[in-house]
């Protein structure tokens, strides 16, 4: 009776998040699949990054095929009962085998349109979601003897190995971001280009959600993703967003907030006014208050903005605008 081998599995693990720490992010990949390779044969593979809706690939890292697949892939997403299953068993392990026979699979228009073109024969696949981004991270081997599917030892060999490679796959993408960067802040996040978060701190979190209530999703806010895209910072909704570009990431940080940050509208309209050289009396008719409330707005402003004159007012508004 075949088992796991558990100390060559522990071996390939260590290696993982050995290449996750020191190997560049663009030859992590290879190297993470010509370990798993050494505990589960296979010919070809493809290992991506994808949206759930609209169904989407991002990212595509392909082992040993020719980059026409996911062209030639794409009319027949909806056809794919593989695909389907793994979606529906994240961080499952799935063999073809158990769900079709060789001869049902022959017979299906994707085997014939897609598996007999790129040697496609037995598929071996797992799908895990990013806990930040939502996003699907799947890797899926393949093998082009169809004498020789994958069996339950390799099945249940890849599905201990997977979390270890998205992770050490994590490390190194976070590397290659962050490397160089400051860090020591706390608002900060990673996105790819289009705009999908792959890692955020949770006080960056916090602050888009307060500048935009109704965000949710993977996704950052509309009126980020053309700067995202172009790599520049920008000022909008009370956050200073800073946008470094690495490859194809982009670094985010919130700049610190100054005490300007902490008045309200109402107060910033108020000070504006009073430094301006506006009265109470006058303050008070434009924006229907009485001077005794616009008194007490532009105490609160000075306690706040730690400044005892007008003068001492005016030069912080205008070293903040």
């Amino acid at each position: 009776m075949i088992k796991l081998n558990t100390s060559e599995l522990s071996r390939v693990m260590l290696e993982l998040h050995r290449a996750g720490r020191e190997l560049s992010y663009v030859a992590f990949q290879p190297r993470a699949l010509a370990l798993v390779n050494e505990i589960i044969a296979f010919d070809s593979a493809w290992w991506g990054n994808a949206a759930a809706e609209p169904m989407e690939i991002h990212r595509l890292h392909l082992h040993n095929c020719a980059d026409s697949i996911l062209q030639a892939y794409m009319p027949h997403i909806d056809e794919d009962f593989f695909r389907v299953a793994l979606i529906e068993h994240p961080g499952t392990t799935i063999n073809m085998s158990d769900l079709i026979t060789r001869e049902q699979f022959t017979r299906t228009k994707i085997y014939r349109d897609l598996g007999k073109r790129y040697r496609i024969e037995w598929s071996l696949g797992t799908l895990l979601v990013e806990p930040v981004s939502s996003l699907y991270e799947f890797l899926t081997l393949w093998r082009h003897d169809a004498r020789k599917p994958f069996n339950d030892i390799e099945r249940q060999s890849k599905e201990l190995l997977m979390p270890h490679v998205a992770d050490a796959h994590r490390v190194a993408r976070l590397r290659a971001v962050l490397d160089g960067e400051r860090v020591q802040h706390d608002r900060w996040a990673v996105c790819d280009v289009r705009g999908f978060l792959r890692e955020a701190s949770p006080g960056f979190v916090h602050d888009l959600r307060v500048s935009w209530a109704d965000w949710q999703g993977s996704r950052l806010p509309e009126p980020l993703l053309e700067s995202i895209r172009s790599a520049k910072s920008l000022q909008t909704r009370g956050l200073k967003l800073q946008i470094s570009a690495k490859g194809d990431f982009r670094y985010l940080q919130i700049a610190g907030r100054s005490a300007m940050d902490g008045l309200t509208s109402r107060e910033h309209q108020i000070i504006a006014r009073y430094a301006q050289g506006a009265t109470n009396a006058r303050i008070a008719k434009e924006f229907s208050l009485s001077p005794s409330t616009v008194r007490n707005h532009i105490a609160r402003c000075y306690r706040k903005l730690a400044v005892n004159n007008k003068a001492e007012l005016a030069l912080r508004l205008a070293h903040s605008s």
